[in-house]
């Protein structure tokens, strides 16, 4: 017993010695730093592909700081972002909507985006796409927002 409360003793005692400050070190390698970028998108108006085969709403926005790059040698997330919280893409979520006989349709709504050298294209596809798709299908009538958060 006594053999154990001395390590105890003589580890706290070598665990609370501070001594005096040593030499500064020598500088080290200056470090390739972190180059970062922001685009906010705001989508208020939907483009329709209209394939029977690949059907989906989209919006093409200009993104000038996604540099060729920042496309080959860096890396490019995007959120959707709504009610004060960020989704990164791709974003599923089940969906309904009531149908005039008063009848559920639920559907699956996923929310991607992909980029090129200076654009960034948000997508909304749902599960049950026909061809001409219904009025009640276009995505929210509120801006939908995008952040495009890009670091090389």
């Amino acid at each position: 017993m006594r053999k154990a409360l001395f390590f105890l003793f003589s580890a706290l005692v070598l665990c609370a010695c501070e001594g005096p400050m040593g030499p500064q070190g020598p500088q080290g390698p200056k470090g390739d730093g972190m180059n970062w970028k922001i685009a906010d998108l705001d989508v208020d108006k939907w483009d329709y592909t209209n394939f029977s085969d690949n059907n989906y709403f989209f919006a093409k926005y200009d993104v000038p700081a996604l540099s060729s790059y920042v496309f080959t040698d860096g890396n490019v997330q995007v959120y959707l972002v709504e009610n004060n919280s960020q989704h990164e893409l791709p974003f599923v979520r089940p969906q309904y909507e009531i149908l005039s006989d008063k009848t559920l349709n639920f559907f699956t709504r996923t929310i991607d985006a992909h980029f090129g050298i200076g654009w960034v294209q948000v997508e909304v596809r749902d599960s049950d796409f026909e061809y001409e798709v219904p009025e009640s299908q276009i995505p929210d009538p509120n801006p939908m927002k995008f952040r495009v958060v890009m670091t090389w």
